[in-house]
C-alpha cells in the first residue's frame, strides 16, 4: 500500500471477490426469480397467509416480486449497474426478512416459497429462510461498499475487512 492506495494486485483481489459474489447474488435472485414467475398462482397461494398484504394485492404481487428478483440479478451481473442491482437485490432481501419476521412473531407457519414450494412448511425453515434473507443482504451491501471498503485503511484485501 502506497500513500493509502491499494497496490494492483490487491485491488484486482477486491475486484475479483465482488465480481463472485455479484455472480452468486445473480444466480441466487435470477434461479428464484424464474422458479415463482413459472409458477405466480402458486406463488400467489404462498401469499396469502401473510394477512397484511390486501387480498387484492396478492395476485399482483406474486408477479412483481419474481420480476424484481429477475431484475435484480441481470442488473448485478453488469457492471454499469451492479451498484442498482446490488441496491434492489438488498431491498428485496430486506423486505423478504421483514416479513418472514413478521410471520414468525405472530405465530404464522408457512412455506416462504423462496425456490419452489416447500413440502412441510416449519418456524426452522423460516428461521433458516431469515437468516439466508440477512446473509444475501449482507452481500448485497458488501457489492455497494466495495470502493469504501477496499479504502478502509490497512485493508489489502477484502477479507482484511471483517477480521474473524
Amino acid at each position: 500500500m502506497a500513500g493509502g492506495r491499494l497496490d494492483s494486485s490487491a485491488r484486482c483481489g477486491v475486484r475479483q471477490t465482488v465480481l463472485a459474489l455479484r455472480v452468486i447474488l445473480a444466480g441466487v435472485f435470477l434461479y428464484s426469480g424464474l422458479i415463482k414467475a413459472s409458477a405466480s398462482a402458486q406463488f400467489a397461494i404462498a401469499l396469502a397467509p401473510f394477512t397484511f398484504v390486501p387480498e387484492t394485492w396478492i395476485r399482483p404481487l406474486s408477479i412483481l416480486l419474481p420480476l424484481c428478483e429477475i431484475a435484480g440479478g441481470l442488473l448485478i451481473l453488469v457492471s454499469p449497474t451492479k451498484h442498482t442491482g446490488a441496491g434492489l437485490i438488498l431491498v428485496l432481501s430486506l423486505l423478504f426478512a421483514m416479513v418472514l419476521s413478521w410471520a414468525l412473531a405472530n405465530g404464522i407457519v408457512v412455506s416462504c416459497s423462496c425456490f419452489g414450494r416447500d413440502d412441510q412448511p416449519s418456524a426452522m425453515k423460516m428461521m433458516l429462510a431469515l437468516g439466508r434473507d440477512l446473509c444475501l443482504a449482507g452481500l448485497a451491501l458488501v457489492v455497494i461498499l466495495e470502493r469504501t471498503l477496499a479504502r478502509r485503511s490497512g485493508v489489502r484485501r477484502l477479507g482484511d475487512a471483517f477480521p474473524l
